[in-house]
């Protein structure tokens, strides 16, 4: 199917969210405000006055047409790696009425949903999201567009605008080399921007995958990112991301309350269970093998009276701890500091730095479907994260990663490849196959958390059975 004709298939029927603060709109069971949560989270997006993450005016209306025949379902969730629902739906996109436009809009949960064992996770990270391809599909589709239109004025500004966005996803300094990452040097270069200067040669892109929301009130609080760079006591960091998508300064203090909204949803997200069988015995032995190996640096986990968690924030960790690699650390330059601090929002947008180098140690509420493992998802399932470094997997491959197919049950992550397939993967991730995670891929290193060495096979067994129940 050619690229133009993927790209007019952007729709879900529109709506918003109240600027009201959502703890405000809950129920008081946790189970059902989790519930009214991810339903309000599913129709989320923060398009407003023209601006932010959309494609152009009237792209949306020829799938329209023939959105009910299913044909374009398999080219966005392969190509694209999107999230078809029901009825042909694509979680996160939006038709939207704006000025008697029709408006292709992207939403919070684009992203910020996702699949795992064949099951569709609101608030799970999207393990397939691949935002530079999509970028590169939708520019060309959104000039020639622009090039045959005889809009003007604020239609044109529409376009325009739409053509700006797809321009940033696309940029090969700063876009992502891998499906399923998100580099911080897309947010960052608002700050450049905003500066007069230009992006400098070399950036660190800064990947990571994409995270899971549950915990996340407790968790921003302590520092936003897996380093702890933003200020989480402020809104502002989650206001960048609109920044970066063409908003204005003026616009996104206007948007403000509804980013607040948002927030105060994922403190109510619960994560999902383990959909398969546990073995009890061995996740009660190795409940005690986390309290000696990992509690120290991942803490414990406690239940409320329905047996549902109770979320803490979470540690942070040395670099010369954890070893990790540090890409997303080096991106840290006091250059870019100063441009924080010069930026038109200091109130809402500032760093919180700590004094030494390295990431936190995330909580493990529903680690189950939170693969490929580490901040920037180098690490295909638990059993490799429990191995030395040097005998993790080199590449893996994302294809349907969130599929059931793909679910290892036994090592409680991605399946592996045999010998014969993994040399192919080793191949497509030389020429810069976009589905294949290939670690040696800058800022993609496998290396650190090296804390499984000395537990015995039957250990690592029993522990990745406790780590089913959290």
């Amino acid at each position: 199917m050619p690229v133009w004709s993927i790209a007019l298939a952007l729709s879900i029927a529109a709506c918003g969210l109240p600027s009201l603060p959502a703890a405000k709109l809950l129920p008081e069971n946790r189970e059902a405000a989790d519930l009214a949560a991810k339903e309000k989270f599913l129709n989320l997006h923060f398009f407003a006055e023209g601006r932010g993450m959309h494609i152009a005016p009237g792209m949306i209306g020829v799938y329209r047409a023939t959105a009910k025949t299913g044909i374009y379902d398999g080219p966005f969730a392969k190509r694209w790696g999107l999230n078809v629902l029901e009825n042909h739906r694509v979680a996160g996109l939006f038709d939207v009425n704006y000025k008697g436009m029709r408006v292709g809009v992207v939403g919070c949960v684009i992203c910020h949903s996702g699949k795992a064992a064949g099951q569709f996770i609101v608030g799970l990270g999207n393990k397939r999201f691949d935002t530079m391809r999509l970028g590169k599909d939708l520019r060309g589709m959104e000039k020639m567009n622009a090039a045959f239109s005889f809009s003007s004025g604020e239609r044109r500004e529409v376009e325009a605008s739409a053509i700006r966005f797809t321009e940033l996803l696309a940029n090969d300094r700063t876009g992502n080399l891998t499906q399923g990452l998100v580099p911080v040097s897309l947010i960052r270069g608002w700050f450049y921007q905003q500066a007069n200067l230009p992006i400098p040669e070399g950036t660190h892109r800064g990947a990571v995958k994409i995270p899971a929301l549950w915990g996340y009130g407790l968790k921003r609080r302590v520092g936003q990112f897996c380093e702890g760079y933003g200020d989480g006591a402020r809104v502002g960091w989650t206001l960048s991301v609109e920044l970066t998508a063409g908003q204005t300064p003026e616009t996104v203090r206007r948007l403000r309350s509804k980013v607040e909204g948002a927030e105060d949803l994922f403190a109510a997200f619960l994560p999902p269970p383990y959909p398969f069988a546990i073995d009890r015995g061995a996740a009660a032995r190795g409940e005690k093998v986390f309290a000696r190996n990992c509690r120290a640096c991942h803490g414990s986990y406690a239940r409320d009276a329905d047996g549902l968690p109770r979320y803490q924030p979470p540690h942070w960790i040395p670099h010369d701890v954890v070893r990790t690699d540090s890409d997303r650390l080096d991106s840290n330059t006091a250059a870019f500091a100063r441009l924080v601090k010069q930026n038109p929002l200091p109130d809402l947008i500032r760093t919180k730095r700590p004094e030494q180098r390295g990431y936190f140690a995330p909580r493990l509420d529903g680690i189950w479907c939170r693969f490929p493992f580490l901040h920037n998802g180098s690490v295909p399932n638990i059993a490799a994260l429990l191995s030395p470094p040097e005998e993790r997997p080199s590449v893996f491959s994302l294809k349907d990663a969130g599929e059931r197919g793909r679910f290892d049950e036994r090592r409680l992550g991605l399946t592996l490849p045999d010998a014969r397939a993994g040399d192919r993967l080793l191949k497509r991730g030389e020429n810069g196959d976009r589905s294949v995670y290939d670690t040696r891929r800058t800022g993609q290193s496998n290396a650190g958390h090296n804390f499984g060495g000395s537990l015995s096979e039957r250990e690592k067994a029993d522990l990745i059975e406790y780590l089913k129940t959290l």
